[in-house]
């Protein structure tokens, strides 16, 4: 009866020697997804209240006819940086 009793340990220490390190390797996966995901809505957060603040300081913000970044190109004779972040701005909208 004692072998069971060393096999039940050999089981225990294997387990123990696998189960720890694939446990703390779970634990920082699920922290570091939960982390990217706050980093993701911040993210989308910052870049929607920056479209924000460039359309408010845009002269031609909310022109449609031609779009608002076509009139200010037309007008200036470039196309200003701000306008690469713009909302409006995108390259379906040149067909």
């Amino acid at each position: 009866m004692e072998w069971l009793g060393d096999a039940a340990a050999m089981v225990g220490f294997f387990a123990l020697r696998l189960g720890v390190p694939l446990a703390v390797t779970l634990a920082i996966a699920y922290g570091l997804k939960q982390l990217d995901a706050r980093w993701q809505r911040e993210a989308q957060h910052r870049a929607a209240s920056l479209a924000d603040a460039i359309a408010a300081n845009c002269p031609y913000a909310g022109q449609t006819n031609p779009m608002c970044w076509v009139a200010r190109r037309q007008a200036e004779g470039r196309l200003a940086a701000e306008c690469r972040s713009c909302r409006q701005f995108s390259l379906r909208q040149v067909a």
